[in-house]
């Protein structure tokens, strides 16, 4: 394990357990990148009156990276979709058992009784990590790409170890709240909120459903893994359950505050009535 690496996985380990969980990504001044200045204007003498040379002789290797308008406004592009990406990663590898594309298995899942938390939460630094780098590369490549700050990254990598940490609780209450809402089940929406039929149903009734605890378990993940909108679905509800049941309480608690704020604005309104969230 390279030193950065071992230093990062540290800080979130040390986040998930000794802090409450987002309590580690703590307020960090937004980095504003100053849009290109315009070149040097240079005055020339001409019959005595000065005239202005309005070529621009920037150097290139001088351009700031980034989206232009965003940095003349200093607003900084959202951690959401990234926060999300990796939740709906961890619910792919814990259908899949752990097993990555290159055939390393990390355990994600928190209801393995033989798996320790600390490794969990280390597993899931490590998904935050590996997205937060491919970032970071891409906007290497790319001029119109912003890397993520500091306290982007933290406030990222807290929040899925958070999630993570917290998924079957997180999950059952998500389905509790599908549930109460007579709607969802009366049209059948219940793949937008990232559950199934059967999920709700083995709530309600428990085996009389007609399935086993088992049984809904190997349903959810054969569909997770066949289903990128179920996976997307489902980590957007679980992200916004988490901020607004854990994070939110926690930062007004210490009066802090993280990179991009804890506002809910990623989930349709339909969504954050039934969650009960804001």
């Amino acid at each position: 394990m390279s030193p950065p690496f071992a230093l990062f996985t540290i800080a979130v380990v040390l986040g998930a357990f000794l802090l409450p969980v987002d309590s580690f990504s703590t307020s960090s001044p937004i980095s504003i990148v100053s849009r290109p200045k315009s070149a040097l204007t240079r005055c020339k003498s001409t019959r005595g009156s000065p005239s202005i040379d309005n070529s621009d002789e920037t150097p290139k290797h001088n351009k700031k990276k980034g989206d232009s308008v965003r940095n003349a406004t200093g607003i900084r592009p959202s951690i959401h979709p990234t926060t999300i990406n990796c939740i709906a990663e961890a619910l792919l590898l814990r259908a899949k058992g752990g097993k990555r594309g290159d055939d390393t298995v990390i355990d994600i899942d928190i209801g393995k009784k033989d798996v320790q938390p600390l490794q969990i939460a280390m597993n899931a630094g490590t998904i935050a990590f590996d997205a937060i780098k491919q970032r970071n590369n891409a906007a290497a490549m790319d001029e119109t790409t912003d890397i993520f700050n500091p306290g982007e990254a933290q406030t990222i990598s807290g929040r899925v170890v958070g999630v993570v940490m917290r998924m079957r609780d997180l999950e059952q209450t998500l389905i509790e709240k599908v549930n109460e809402a007579n709607w969802v089940t009366k049209y059948g929406e219940e793949e937008s909120f990232g559950v199934l039929k059967g999920e709700c149903r083995f709530a309600k009734t428990g085996e009389e459903s007609g399935n086993t605890a088992e049984e809904v378990e190997k349903e959810l993940s054969e569909m997770l893994k066949l289903n990128p909108l179920l996976r997307m679905n489902r980590a957007e509800c679980l992200l916004a359950l988490f901020i607004a049941s854990v994070e939110q309480p926690t930062l007004e608690k210490i009066g802090q505050t993280v990179s991009g704020g804890s506002m809910i604005d990623f989930v349709d309104y339909d969504r954050i009535e039934v969650l009960g969230v804001a």
